[in-house]
């Protein structure tokens, strides 16, 4: 095996492992208040505060990069986010675990900057896809698998105990990235510095229509994170469910998000790219006030969300696929590509730090009202803007449809 495979394999170890630790908190919230002896709602603070600074740390990524050698950077950010991921499953107090928490969500969006450091100037040509296959499967497969593991062993021993592997695993595999770091990925890249930070995401939202589908992506990401967020409570409030129950609902929506990240780009050949986007946007705003408030059986219920989350990963992918035409009179797209990060772990922050705060205040009900308000309000500013630039003469995506294909 050489050493852009063992580079790949490591990376989607190390992708795996610190998206397992963010996405069991939701699951693990009942021992986790305990432990700290907080309410339910507050240990939802533990992933804000996580995803915020791993917003911050996208943002700030591609500029501290530049600054020096991006090796040096994976071994000190590895090391502090196994520092940070110990010292969360250690400490006792939830003031420390505020902070082990921020820490270890700036480790993680530096290791996300350096991950498509390596995707477009480390691996060779024909190791591109597979890593870009690494970097689209390594979260869904997190929250399908990752995350039920943690559960059932905290469900049969403590929470600490997945969180202490976990940790682990991101030091060791983070180390083997190490060792065998991509060379041309630590080389010094001739960039444009005197752009600063902010500059190419202001000229990026000042392209016509940017600005209005950001925000709309941000909202519904915050319904998208605002139900896993909450679904801790969410399963335990509504069907009395523990953490072993809980884990294998998890595992069963997590299989089928995952599963359809497969097939996305077959779903939009075959169906081209309006009927997909208005079909599986569609779908979900009959399948989200059906689940939301837990009225059916819970079989019926896991279903429904399973088939609601895969749909999330369709229309995504059916608007990624568009931003070309979206945006074209900007030739540079990778701001548009970082804002989708952005605005996904600025969402998460958003509405976790809601839900911490007036869960208790205003009741499940209310939670889930604004969840359902997130989804119809972000769906239609997003179809909105689709008509508004692509979809408006009605013409096949055939561009945008050969790329993704490829």
């Amino acid at each position: 095996m050489n050493k852009e495979k063992i580079a790949i394999i490591s990376s989607f170890i190390l992708i795996f492992a610190f998206n397992a630790i963010d996405n069991a908190i939701s699951p693990l919230v009942n021992p986790i208040s305990r432990t700290f002896g907080i309410a339910e709602a507050s240990a939802l603070l533990l992933i804000s505060v996580c995803s915020g600074a791993t917003a911050l740390a996208l943002l700030l990524g591609p500029a501290l990069i530049s600054m020096g050698r991006a090796k040096k950077m994976l071994l000190g950010t590895v090391l502090a986010m196994g520092i940070a991921q110990t010292g969360f499953a250690l400490t006792s107090s939830f003031a420390a675990a505020i902070i082990f928490r921020m820490a270890a969500g700036f480790a993680a969006g530096l290791i996300a900057t350096l991950m498509w450091r390596i995707t477009f100037h480390g691996v060779s040509k024909d190791n591109f896809p597979a890593m870009i296959a690494v970097l689209m499967s390594a979260r869904p497969l997190a929250t399908a698998i990752g995350v039920p593991l943690a559960g059932l062993l905290a469900w049969k021993i403590a929470w600490q105990l997945p969180m202490e592997i976990i940790a682990a695993l991101t030091t060791g595999s983070g180390l083997l990235l190490y060792a065998f770091f991509p060379e041309k990925a630590d080389m010094h890249l001739e960039e444009n510095k005197s752009s600063g930070i902010i500059k190419p995401y202001v000229k990026a939202l000042s392209v016509p229509h940017a600005l209005n589908y950001y925000i709309g992506i941000t909202i519904n990401r915050m319904a998208y994170f605002g139900f896993y967020s909450f679904c801790g409570i969410w399963f335990y409030k509504h069907y009395g469910m523990n953490i072993k129950d809980i884990s294998f609902a998890l595992l069963i929506i997590g299989l089928a998000e995952a599963a359809v990240n497969f097939s996305t780009n077959k779903i939009i050949k075959i169906f081209g790219q309006k009927k997909t986007l208005l079909a599986s946007i569609g779908i979900s705003a009959v399948l989200l006030p059906l689940f939301i408030y837990g009225k059916f059986a819970a079989g019926l219920t896991i279903g429904m969300i399973a088939a609601f989350m895969l749909l999330d990963r369709v229309y995504s992918m059916a608007l990624i696929i568009t931003i070309p035409q979206m945006f074209p009179s900007t030739g540079d797209k990778t701001a548009f590509g970082s804002l989708n990060t952005l605005t996904a772990w600025g969402a998460m922050m958003l509405i976790a730090g809601f839900q911490s705060r007036f869960a208790d205040i205003l009741g499940i009900h209310a939670m889930e009202t604004v969840i359902l308000a997130c989804f119809f309000i972000s769906a239609a500013m997003l179809i909105r803007i689709q008509y508004k630039t692509v979809l408006k003469s009605g013409e096949t995506l055939n561009k945008s449809e050969k790329t993704i294909q490829k």
